[in-house]
């Protein structure tokens, strides 16, 4: 659909800043048009650039610990989400093997556009209490680059995100993605010096919670740098 406006000084004498000749055209080809006050355009122009805006949620139950968010027309979500994950003992397959063994607190972010995940970071957290001073850790295990901290979700299809709960599904599925060593670095994934990830499960698969002194710090602070950047890039696209 586009939408044409045309300040019309002829049809009214030159006081064309009273009113203005609006045309939509919709894809069939079919238009309607009509005059409209210019001060009541403006106002509607306006209440159609909120949309645009990107609404800092704030912490919400259920692990989703902040985020910046908009409803797209189409009922799809954009924006970004943090979702906080406890630590817990759960099985994790590596190549032909099984394991059961402990991980981490995780914290996700989303990026989402149209209701599409476009890319998810995975880090680290210690503790079970998290706030804008916790610092970012790598993720220990493999399928995250530790340099970006993107997930590389291999074959896997994502759910679209028409609502927020549709992020639990994501978070399941990492942790049900098969892994191997790909992205698995010595001593940046974590401490020990192995860069064989088998090594560091078949150590940890008698733990009941994941040795924290194994995290290795990441590159990107804590979780208020991490919101203060959001919101920074958000604010650049003209939202907030």
């Amino acid at each position: 659909m586009k939408t044409v406006i045309t300040l019309d000084d002829e049809k009214f004498g030159g006081n064309y800043y009273h009113a203005a000749h609006v045309e939509v055209i919709r894809g069939d080809k079919t238009r309607s048009a009509k005059y409209v006050d210019v001060d009541r355009l403006l106002e509607a122009m306006k209440n159609a650039r909120n949309m645009d805006v990107f609404y800092r949620i704030g912490r919400l139950p259920q692990n989703y610990y902040d985020g910046t968010i908009r409803r797209e027309s189409d009922m799809t979500i954009s924006g970004h989400m943090l979702l906080t994950v406890s630590k817990q003992r759960i099985p994790l397959q590596f190549e032909e093997t099984k394991y059961t063994i402990p991980f981490p607190a995780l914290l996700f972010c989303f990026h989402i556009i149209h209701g599409r995940v476009c890319s998810t970071e995975v880090y680290a957290l210690t503790g079970t209490q998290w706030n804008e001073k916790s610092v970012l850790y790598n993720y220990p295990y493999g399928n995250v680059n530790v340099q970006s901290h993107q997930v590389c979700w291999g074959s896997n299809s994502l759910p679209e995100i028409t609502e927020l709960r549709k992020l639990d599904v994501v978070c399941s599925l990492f942790y049900d993605s098969p892994c191997n060593n790909d992205y698995f670095t010595a001593e940046r994934s974590v401490k020990w010096k192995t860069d064989n990830l088998r090594n560091v499960l078949e150590k940890l698969k008698e733990e009941e919670e994941f040795p924290e002194k194994l995290l290795v710090m990441s590159d990107r602070g804590n979780i208020g740098t991490m919101i203060k950047g959001i919101i920074k890039k958000e604010d650049r696209n003209g939202s907030i």
